[in-house]
């Protein structure tokens, strides 16, 4: 992937071409649920035909329009979410109860439930093959790593990488390369793994200190796992690494945008999308060239953290307005 920034004519250009693509995206829908203040709920998965929200005690559930279908209940503190390449089965990370949920996305059963009670506060979930990592660790512990599960057991056994963090990490995984973002604390690293083996080994980290970075809102991995991009409370942009040199490659955006709060990468790795607190919420790139594709402010409130999913060629992104209620904005790209 090779990112480069516009400028001059070809600039004009493109935010020409992003100011007719604005108003084609679509309305949204009150998802029906709300967040509490500074929950770290709100998580997106996308799959099957359908769209998941984590919120709270619940996952809500829309099909590709957006249109509310169904949700699933009595859950205890519903963080992360992630679904199969097949969209068949949804996992569901359960702070609440130290549990990882497994859901079949068709009928919304919840086919198991394990257990991690020595790793509690699971919030963050990534999904490679067979194998289903998990980010946990309780707010303030310092007790926070990441873990796997090998989803073809019967009951699976925790295969834990403690890191000693503040709280739980932000986990993403792809290919051979697992990242793990501090999402508290200043400054604030990426750890990078190689998970081709049957056990994490370290490839080092991308210093906080270093590259002046704090507080990870979230992380997208390319499907090959060779390039990670950052959405840190500051610097105020979308950086690019390479997962092997642990340099910094490239980046979308420009500084002092307002603060980047969520990322998410098309299927096929050509788009980048990035969501904002403030200022234009939602943006999206050419993955190759950096391009501006579409940038719009959300139309029903603030962009919640970590709220971007792709499915083929649609955008979802999750809002909350000012009394906290969700609403799914759906984005249509050509």
């Amino acid at each position: 992937m090779i990112i480069r920034r516009l400028t001059g004519l070809a600039a004009v250009a493109v935010l020409m071409a992003t100011a007719l693509a604005t108003p084609a995206s679509a309305a949204t829908t009150d998802l029906g649920a709300s967040l509490g203040y500074g929950s770290r709920s709100g998580d997106l998965a996308a799959g099957g035909g359908k769209v998941f929200v984590s919120a709270e005690d619940r996952i809500v559930v829309t099909n590709a329009q957006g249109d509310l279908t169904g949700a699933i209940t009595g859950l205890s503190g519903v963080y992360g979410l992630a679904a199969n390449p097949a969209g068949t089965t949804l996992y569901a990370a359960l702070a609440g109860s130290d549990q990882v949920a497994e859901i079949d996305t068709a009928t919304l059963a919840i086919k198991r439930r394990i257990d991690l009670p020595q790793h509690p506060c699971p919030t963050s979930l990534a999904l490679t093959g067979d194998r289903l990592w998990v980010g946990y660790g309780c707010f303030d512990a310092f007790e926070g790593g990441f873990l796997a599960l090998d989803l073809t057991a019967t009951t699976p056994v925790p295969v834990a990488v403690g890191l000693g963090l503040h709280s739980a990490p932000k986990v993403v995984a792809a290919g051979d390369t697992l990242v793990a973002g501090e999402v508290t604390g200043v400054p604030a690293d990426l750890i990078v793994y190689d998970i081709s083996g049957p056990a994490p080994t370290s490839r080092g980290k991308i210093d906080g200190v270093t590259h002046d970075q704090s507080e990870v809102r979230d992380l997208a991995l390319t499907s090959d796992g060779t390039r990670v991009i950052s959405a840190f409370d500051t610097p105020y942009r979308f950086d690019v690494w390479d997962t092997t040199t642990l340099s910094r490659v490239g980046h979308y955006g420009q500084r002092h945008e307002a603060y980047p709060t969520g990322l998410a990468i098309s299927p096929d790795d050509a788009r980048v999308a990035g969501g904002r607190d403030w200022n234009t919420d939602v943006t999206v790139y050419d993955a190759t060239t950096g391009a501006t594709l579409f940038a719009a402010d959300n139309p029903a409130g603030r962009f919640v953290t970590g709220g971007l999913a792709f499915a083929d060629t649609t955008l979802y992104a999750l809002l909350r307005d000012t009394g906290d209620h969700l609403h799914l904005w759906r984005i249509p790209l050509p």
